[in-house]
């Protein structure tokens, strides 16, 4: 009974894992977008801080020359920053699609092991009942020719 017990445990733990696994994964994941978000609203904050200070300190027609000939470079700095991100965002969902193949596989495993471990499970346990049943019929028609036999003695004598 304890090592039914034990195997079924067992069996439960090793359905749940690929859960277990997916969930760790989605949470990983997730936290790593929060992450890549955090820092690019961190990054374009600053740099939209810094061009209102470079705009506040316009006071003449030089420093408005300046301010707009820095304009190019801040849009380069975007285009970079944004394909940066792009490409950080694109890594970390291909990982992520590769873990989930992974643990899918993983999956596809632990239940076709527990598909046959059940089908085998079940094989024996239909064994066991055609090898009881077989030996209570042959036990109990010997039972009947044994008594069969007693009977026809006792009428005779």
């Amino acid at each position: 009974m304890q090592e039914s017990m034990n195997q079924s445990m067992q069996q439960m733990q090793k359905m749940f894992e690929p859960a277990r696994k997916m969930s760790t994964l989605m949470l990983d994941h997730a936290e790593k977008i929060m992450h890549l978000n955090l820092d690019a609203a961190r990054a374009y904050n600053n740099l939209a801080t810094e061009q209102v200070r470079n705009a506040l300190a316009i006071r003449d027609l030089e420093s408005l020359q300046a301010c707009l000939n820095s304009q190019g470079k801040v849009m380069q700095t975007v285009s970079s920053k944004l394909s940066e991100d792009a490409n950080t965002l694109a890594d970390l969902s291909k990982n992520m699609g590769e873990e989930v193949q992974k643990i899918a596989r993983e999956n596809v495993t632990v239940l076709t092991e527990s598909v046959r471990n059940q089908q085998n499970k079940g094989a024996q346990q239909q064994e066991e009942k055609k090898s009881r049943s077989g030996t209570a019929r042959s036990d109990s028609a010997a039972n009947s020719s044994t008594s069969g036999t007693g009977a026809s003695a006792k009428k005779s004598a």
